[in-house]
């Protein structure tokens, strides 16, 4: 008889509690191949992980591949009342990894932070209907609330999980509200000349925009029609506004839409640094958490808001964000304003981009 390794051992004895307890983190999808890959984690894990794709994968994990059809099926044999899970909706770079922590430093979250199933989720999304779609609508239905149930699931009955959305995943967001009347979200943005100096901020920014690019033109295209330069003509603060458009038209969508404007809010990340306490009281009072005004206060005044959320241990101030805010005015001046001037370029040219930009 052949024997089962460690890893399989794990996720077997494990599996039958899937659909309510959170053991077993689901952090790949395969819907071509109809695989599901799982990886035994406790919360210590959850709480450790930046982001929860396979960069969270070590020689040491426990866990094994198993058939996609039992990842819904199991969650829909679920019998307990389904849990609600809510969602951080965001433009890259504005925060979204530090709010999620201080919401799990007041003692009311499970932080699901970037779930690479969301990725697989939103493109699965985007065929949906066509001729080239890998898979009907039904089972699209089904797989997206078989999803939603493995994110709503928690260590603690006092605390609510709340999925952090990669940002150019969050276009599958929507539906997910739409669809499931608990779940609430935080829309969380910035302004268009801000957003594109803190995405200029960085080592090498068109290096990380232009594989994003290509997916976000496409929504674009969708969405304006064809009144853009291709992405290979784009400068580097183009490709920014680009990005602030496109994922800013996500938040618009849920912000403005009859079913799903009263359960989101929008919260502006540079409000946010000048008075954290009050805006991260706002957050868990719209998302319900029922975090105590004493857990608030310690949480937007402690250690976290002095680090660098996605490395622990980094040293990384408001302060110090308007520093490089600054320097970063100074040294790239010229390719912010590119940026904006494509911004107010499309705006005249679409109605649909001069409503975002108000």
């Amino acid at each position: 008889m052949n024997q089962l390794n460690p890893g399989e051992e794990a996720v077997g004895r494990l599996f039958p509690n899937f659909a309510t307890d959170p053991d077993l983190y689901l952090y790949r999808i395969e819907p071509i191949q109809g695989t599901a890959s799982v990886m035994v984690m406790d919360e210590a894990a959850y709480d450790a992980a930046r982001f929860m794709n396979k960069d969270i994968v070590t020689l040491d994990t426990l866990g094994a591949n198993i058939p996609l059809y039992r990842v819904t099926e199991y969650a829909e044999a679920r019998t307990a009342p389904a849990r609600p899970v809510h969602f951080i909706l965001h433009l890259s770079h504005t925060g979204s990894t530090l709010i999620s922590r201080l919401l799990d430093a007041t003692g009311t979250t499970l932080g699901v932070r970037e779930p690479w199933p969301l990725i697989s989720l939103a493109e699965l999304q985007d065929d949906l209907g066509t001729k080239h779609s890998i898979i009907a609508e039904d089972d699209y239905a089904r797989l997206r609330d078989a999803l939603v149930t493995v994110w709503s699931r928690v260590f603690r009955d006092d605390t609510t999980a709340v999925v952090k959305a990669t940002s150019h995943a969050g276009r599958a967001v929507p539906d997910i509200l739409r669809t499931h009347q608990t779940s609430r979200s935080i829309s969380l943005t910035m302004q268009p000349e801000a957003f594109i100096t803190a995405l200029l901020a960085r080592q090498n920014p068109i290096r990380e925009l232009i594989g994003y690019s290509v997916e976000r033109m496409k929504r674009f295209v969708r969405t304006h029609g064809d009144i853009a330069a291709p992405i290979h003509a784009l400068t580097p603060g183009e490709h920014a506004a680009l990005a602030w458009l496109v994922e800013r038209q996500i938040e618009h969508d849920v912000l403005t839409a009859a079913e799903t404007k009263d359960r989101v809010i929008d919260v502006d990340f540079d409000v946010f640094l000048d008075r954290p306490v009050e805006e991260l009281g706002r957050i868990a009072d719209h998302l319900q958490l029922g975090a105590s005004d004493a857990a608030i206060e310690a949480a937007a005044t402690g250690p976290l808001m002095s680090q660098y959320s996605k490395a622990a241990g980094q040293s990384f101030t408001p302060d110090m964000r308007r520093a490089l805010m600054a320097e970063t005015r100074q040294v790239r001046g010229d390719e912010i304003a590119r940026g904006m001037e494509w911004l107010d370029a499309v705006a005249k040219a679409s109605p649909a981009a001069a409503a975002l930009l108000g």
